[in-house]
Order: C-alpha cells, then structure tokens, then sequence
C-alpha cells in the first residue's frame, strides 16, 4: 500500500492505467499522454527522467506498480493537482462539475462501500451552493469525509 495515495486514489489510477495501457504495459508516450489528458504541466525531459527511475532493465514498458511509482512522487510534488487530475477524469462532460452519478461512478471504481443514502448525505453536506451538483472546492470535502470515514 501507499503511504501517499489513498485506497481511492490508487484505485482510480488503476483504473486510468487500464484505460491507457490496454494490458500492454506503459512507454515515456503514453505517461506523456496521461499527464498531458491531467493537464499537468511537465516537461518531456521530466517524464523521460521519472520513466528511467522505475525502469532500471530499460525495456520501455511499464508494469502498473512502476506507473503507482511514478504517480506517488508525482503527488508528493503536488498533492494538489492529484486531487485535480481526480476531479477531471470524473468530470465526464468537462463542465466543471460532478453529478450523483459522477461519484456514484468514482465510488463504484475505487471498491468504496457507500449506501445510496451515505451518498446522499455526503453531497448534501459538501454542497454549499445547494444546487445539486458538486464543483471543485465541495469534492475535496468529499475526499476528506471518505478518508475520515475510513479511519473511524
């Protein structure tokens, strides 16, 4: 386990591998289109250098616990753009935004275990403006309630 990344995060990380990899293991391209689909601003020299670091055979490919490797210093640069990148893989019509569903897809994809009404309370709790829908700012008070949750 990571002593950086949560059980949700890694999930979702994995769940971004799969997409990206299709089985096949990653190569400098595709961290290159990972990080560029995140918006994170890094150079190509930065993502040859973090590929080196996790492959000391230099076989170009990638497994999954090399790519957690990557991510995990990645986070610890910034932990703040993680939890970006997370909110714009979900945000699924890029309005800024994230509906019931959208989380619902988030929870389902990380293995939480979150009642529909759990669901409900969290949105209604991290829902300041009250209309429903959950921006930036409200869904990391729902990462935070997660991770609480979790330690209880």
């Amino acid at each position: 386990m990571s002593a950086t990344l949560t059980e949700p995060e890694i999930a979702l990380l994995k769940t971004t591998f799969e997409t990206y990899t299709k089985g096949k293991g990653f190569t400098p391209a595709t961290l290159a289109e990972i990080y560029r689909m995140a918006k994170v601003s890094i150079t190509q020299e930065e993502i040859q250098s973090q590929f080196e670091a996790v492959d000391p055979d230099q076989s170009g490919r990638l497994d999954f616990d090399a790519f957690l490797a990557i991510m995990e210093r990645q986070y610890q640069r910034n932990p703040e753009e993680g939890i970006q990148h997370v909110f714009e893989m979900l945000d699924s019509d890029k309005d800024g935004l994230l509906s019931r569903d959208d989380l619902q897809r988030f929870i389902v994809e990380t293995g939480e275990s979150v009642t529909q009404d759990e669901l409900k309370e969290m949105v209604l709790a991290a829902d300041v403006d009250g209309d429903g829908l959950i921006n930036y700012e409200e869904f990391v008070k729902i990462l935070v309630s997660i991770k609480f949750r979790n330690r209880a």
